[in-house]
């Protein structure tokens, strides 16, 4: 793996090198051949390949009210424009945050909370105001990456790179209206860099404790013509325990991933352009067994997709045209003493056509057809396939005004149909800095492909439920959002709440079954504030109360109060420092006693060398507290980690 990390930095080192003149002033001569030698590139590697994980995490709040977006309505929109709740981490939040993996910066989303069994691949989910991560939809560059061979078809955040990311979008509360089954929770939509004219890049290097090296390059360029971009990184680390530390268990359980993303656009004529993405994930992690005989257990994720789009407009811009052909396979396998354990393959091919009409300067209209297969090739009789038909309307008015009402139709091959409405509507005083807005909407997750396929045995079944309905749910919100202090103040505050019904669980009458219905609602808040030139204050906080409603308890793995916090100072023009807080309630689980509420700081700087070199390094885990994301799986010690980045 590490050789792979320092071709990964060779690769990149002369375009970095020979566009980079400010390496001269760092002390690299160009007469000393010492930076083209493969030792520098390991030097390079070695001296800053950690998990990105960071100094400043990347506070997400809500987006800025005039923020442009795509997420919320699949084109272009201004957030004052925007009815549902929305928050944007920017490249420059990722990069100031030096995330290892996604999942750790989107803890600083309102609303949104983390899951994960033991640190460095292990097995990761997000929530989103309370709802699974089988109840969100995972996109990247619009395309669902959902892993539909796991139990609940929901995604894995443990191997997501943030490496050439250009802007992750977040939206909140239920959004089947455009995205169909599984979003119930919401949509977190992971958009990567777009190509350009010329040629640019950066490249970065870290390495820290447990034996982590880190390292990653992105790279894009082209023509009017035809542009590309292209980023790649891995990762490789000695890792911890899986299982707690503090339970005994001693040895450490290593993770390495290689991950690869590629998009390519051609433009035919003014309003025809073509567009190839593709994305490559190989990822193998060491993990505990139960017993006390812990035997050597292993698993390895292949994760492929690649997407063929077309963009087609007319009417001088007005009708916009969207087509997609859109595949994306993952592979898992786990071993046991070098003995397969475990393998499944899941399979997703998804056909999609989107429009969009501007009819007037108040009036647009939006439109699609779908059609989604999904398979499982470890279980039998497992194709199934969805078609979708959706349509929203939107109508600006009354000054800053904008209400949209839509309708979605899905028919599924096993279960039958399913309709979802929505109905938003955002206020925007622009004079004041307000934005007041509200929305209704439904949602749904079809049952996944386990469970309708799960024949269980040892309950006497011999055939699966064939009476597995969708979980439904119906979702509202209202909020605000204020800049004040000539914009260098900007808060917001949401109430949320949302009932889900014919929740699917596993039942030892019939296997799986629509047995349970749960009530979530809540406030999130949120400020940003520009106290000084130098110096900035932020956070958010959330209060969730999530009740099983057959069960009168709270919800599984949903903490009551979660927050985050981060004070960023510019102690000089070329050092940046900062010290975050996250902090977590306590949590309950069905089988165990669940987790205690637990709080940690992360220390992070920043140096600029020059402009386009910088070093940078954290202090994760500050005061080495003991704690626990999910009972008995452990969390790693005071961490330390520094690095070194540039671009050309």
């Amino acid at each position: 793996m590490r050789s792979v990390l320092t071709l990964i930095v060779s690769l990149f080192l002369t375009c970095f090198i020979s566009h980079n003149k400010d390496l001269r002033h760092a002390g690299f001569e160009e007469k000393n051949v010492f930076y083209k030698s493969p030792s520098f590139a390991l030097l390079l590697a070695s001296a800053a390949s950690a998990p990105l994980i960071a100094p400043q995490i990347a506070l997400a709040d809500d987006a800025g009210i005039e923020e442009v977006v795509v997420s919320a309505t699949r084109y272009a929109r201004m957030t004052s424009d925007i009815g549902s709740s929305i928050s944007v981490l920017s490249a420059e939040d990722l990069q100031k945050s030096q995330t290892v993996f996604v999942q750790e910066a989107l803890q600083s989303v309102p609303g949104l909370t983390l899951n994960q069994n033991g640190s460095f691949g292990g097995t990761s989910s997000v929530r989103i105001r309370g709802a699974g991560s089988d109840q969100t939809v995972i996109l990247i560059d619009g395309i669902q990456i959902n892993d539909v061979s796991t139990t609940g078809g929901g995604f894995n955040f443990a191997n997501l790179d943030p490496n050439g990311i250009n802007r992750i979008e977040v939206l909140r509360g239920p959004q089947s209206i455009l995205y169909g089954s599984d979003a119930i929770g919401g949509v977190v939509n992971v958009i990567t860099k777009d190509g350009a004219e010329g040629l640019a890049g950066s490249l970065f290097a870290e390495g820290g404790s447990y034996n982590t090296f880190r390292a990653g390059a992105n790279i894009v360029g082209g023509s009017e013509q035809l542009n590309f971009s292209l980023s790649a990184s891995g990762i490789t680390s000695d890792g911890i325990s899986k299982a707690d530390e503090n339970d005994g268990n001693t040895e450490a359980d290593g993770y390495d991933n290689i991950s690869v993303h590629g998009k390519v656009t051609g433009k035919i004529s003014e309003s025809h352009s073509l567009q190839i993405i593709s994305r490559y994930v190989d990822s193998q992690n060491d993990f505990d067994g139960f017993g006390p005989a812990d035997a050597n257990k292993s698993g390895s994720t292949k994760e492929f997709l690649i997407a063929g789009r077309g963009f087609f407009n007319y009417l001088d811009g007005a009708f916009e045209n969207t087509l997609s052909v859109e595949y994306s396979t993952t592979k898992r396998r786990n071993e046991t003493d070098g003995v397969e354990s475990y393998n499944a393959k899941g399979d997703r091919l998804n056909l999609d056509y989107f429009g969009y009409y501007k009819i007037d300067e108040a009036f647009g209209l939006s439109f699609g057809l779908q059609h989604e297969e999904t398979k499982v090739d470890t279980l039998a009789d497992t194709k199934f396939n969805i078609d979708s038909v959706f349509s929203e309307l939107s109508w600006q008015g009354l000054g800053g005004l904008t209400v949209t009402a839509g309708l979605r139709y899905d028919d599924h091959n096993a279960y039958g149909d399913t309709t979802t409405p929505r109905l938003t509507a955002a206020y925007h005083i622009a004079d004041s800095g307000t934005k007041i807005f509200a929305n209704w909407g439904e949602g749904f997750k079809a049952p996944s492909i386990f469970q309708l396929t799960y024949v269980c045995g040892f309950c006497g079944l011999t055939e699966p439920n064939k009476d597995l309905l969708p979980e439904e749910s119906k979702g509202w919100e209202v909020g605000v959002e204020q800049s004040l202090m000539g914009d260098r103040l900007h808060f917001g505050a949401t109430y949320f709440n949302q009932k889900i019904t014919n929740m699917i669980d596993f039942d030892f009458s019939a296997g799986y079954a629509n047995i349970a219905n749960v009530k979530t609602q809540g406030i999130e808040l949120s400020a940003d504030l520009q106290l000084l030139d130098s110096l900035r204050l932020r956070g958010n906080y959330t209060f969730t109360d999530a009740t099983d409603l057959d069960a009168d308890a709270d919800l599984v793995r949903v903490p009551r109060n979660a927050a985050f916090a981060e004070v960023q100072w510019q102690a000089l023009p070329e050092l940046e420092l900062a010290l975050s807080l996250t902090h977590n309630g306590k949590e309950i689980d069905p089988y165990t006693d669940g987790t205690k509420a637990w709080t940690r700081f992360d220390l992070k700087a920043a140096y600029a060398i020059s402009d386009k070199i910088e070093v940078y390094g954290r202090v994760d885990n500050l005061f080495d507290k003991e704690y626990q994301q999910v009972h008995g799986y452990g969390t790693p010690d005071r961490s330390y980690y520094v690095g070194l980045r540039g671009t050309f």
